[in-house]
């Protein structure tokens, strides 16, 4: 048995050592780390506002040629002799013409606008290059009004951000089309600076474009971007295509 002296240190070391001790319920102390938060969701985007028809010029405008390349977009199409494309807000028609003299005298280009000057625009313009491929067709902002499972390919140019109705407007264009119906999609670049000279709300990342055209059923086929500002997108609604990234 140990004296009572010794006992006394030992049970005071012992104490000692206890009170020294981290508490078992708080285990070893660390920093700790904030919980890791989910990116913030993109916020959803807002359709621009339409280009009004007072400002028909600036579609015919010097140099639009140069700038936006539509011998590029309508080689990428392969258009062939008898083909019926429609052209969804056609504007003045500098496309619609175009387009027109690549299908042929036996072809037909449907030329789509919500704004009734706009069709009457391209009509005194195509008459007066004697192109005759040309039905004038008046939309909506839910419906372009086209004839169901007729279109070979559908183009929109620098348009469908300013759809108000986009939903709608891309189940419609899917009624439009053939089986086998393609569609041209030209947007002017939101990412870097090659568009810098469009307003915001007039330009579109491939993120964005594809966030809302692959879940209402179209595929992806092909992205060329040799155009100087704008991506052109080629998509299809056949099953089956290997949708790109």
């Amino acid at each position: 048995m140990l004296q009572a002296p010794v006992s006394r240190a030992l049970l005071a070391l012992l104490l000692a050592g206890i009170s020294c001790s981290p508490s078992p319920a708080t285990g070893p102390q660390t920093t700790a780390k904030p919980p890791a938060q989910s990116p913030a969701p993109q916020a959803e985007r807002a359709p621009a506002g339409v280009f009004g028809h007072e400002h028909w010029e600036w579609l015919e405008r010097p140099g639009r040629e140069e700038e936006e390349k539509p011998d590029v977009v309508i080689q990428a199409m392969n258009l062939k002799d008898g083909d019926v494309v429609a052209e969804i807000g056609s504007g003045s028609g500098f496309f619609a013409r175009r387009l027109a003299r690549a299908v042929g005298p036996s072809g037909k280009v449907y030329a789509n606008d919500i704004q009734p000057e706009m069709l009457d625009k391209m009509k005194e313009l195509a008459a007066a290059e004697k192109v005759t491929n040309i039905v004038p067709v008046l939309g909506t902002e839910t419906d372009p009004n086209l004839p169901a499972g007729q279109m070979d390919w559908i183009l929109l140019v620098d348009v469908y951000h300013e759809f108000q109705k986009p939903e709608e407007m891309l189940a419609k264009l899917r009624q439009a089309l053939k089986p086998n119906g393609r569609v041209a999609l030209v947007e002017y670049r939101a990412e870097g600076a090659s568009a810098s000279h469009i307003s915001p709300p007039h330009r579109m990342s491939v993120e964005q474009v594809l966030a809302e055209w692959q879940p209402a059923g179209f595929n992806l086929m092909e992205t060329v971007e040799t155009l100087p500002s704008q991506h052109l997108f080629l998509f299809t609604t056949r099953r089956g295509v290997r949708v790109l990234p």
